[in-house]
């Protein structure tokens, strides 16, 4: 009898010990109905190389942060992201610059190939912000890019883009929705600036 007590008492200590941990919902982003075509042929002779983006280390983990004020960052408890911002965003900007063919060939930092220019990335503003009061939110990016001449190191072209999306559903899902539309934007105007750079 004392040993099915003792069974009890330590079964009921166990379950009494072990908490359920909240499920974290994994987001990705995804840009959709981007447009590709450009007319430019100036660089369609010229390799390019993306170098991995420049950012803060909070764009390079998997923590989903978000502002409220000028000095506050928080973390999503129950939302982060598949892949980091910083490796999703070099990734994007890869994808989306081979699918326009403005140059003869586009290659990830690491590739071993040589190349004739190299795109330098730095990726100033990738945030939801919300307001005081929590009533509002919109989704901010800003990334600016510098087109280098391989051989001799010098800046042929830079420019910096932002985009600032409001955010209807307030919460990390339409955050990231928000961001998604916010990368397209500075992407389609960073792909018509290099469409332009070797007429």
């Amino acid at each position: 009898m004392i040993k099915v007590f003792f069974a009890t008492l330590l079964l009921f200590l166990f379950v009494g010990c072990s908490t359920t941990k909240p499920a974290v919902t994994e987001y990705k982003l995804s840009l959709k109905e981007l447009n590709n075509s450009y007319a430019s042929s100036g660089c369609k002779d010229k390799t390019l190389k993306v170098s991995q983006a420049f950012s803060s280390s909070s764009l390079m983990s998997l923590n989903m942060k978000y502002m409220q004020d000028p000095n506050s960052i928080y973390s999503y408890s129950q939302a982060q992201w598949s892949d980091s911002p910083n490796q999703e965003i070099t990734s994007q900007i890869v994808k989306v610059l081979r699918e326009s063919k403005i140059f003869k060939n586009t290659q990830s930092s690491k590739s071993r190939s040589k190349s004739n220019l190299i795109l330098e990335v730095d990726i100033e503003d990738f945030m939801q912000y919300y307001s005081k009061k929590l009533d509002s939110s919109y989704a901010k990016a800003t990334i600016s890019f510098t087109l280098l001449d391989y051989e001799t190191n010098k800046v042929v072209a830079s420019k910096t883009f932002s985009s600032k999306q409001e955010i209807d559903s307030l919460d990390a899902s339409g955050g990231v929705d928000g961001l998604n539309k916010a990368l397209k934007d500075v992407l389609t105007q960073a792909l018509e600036f290099l469409s332009g750079v070797c007429k």
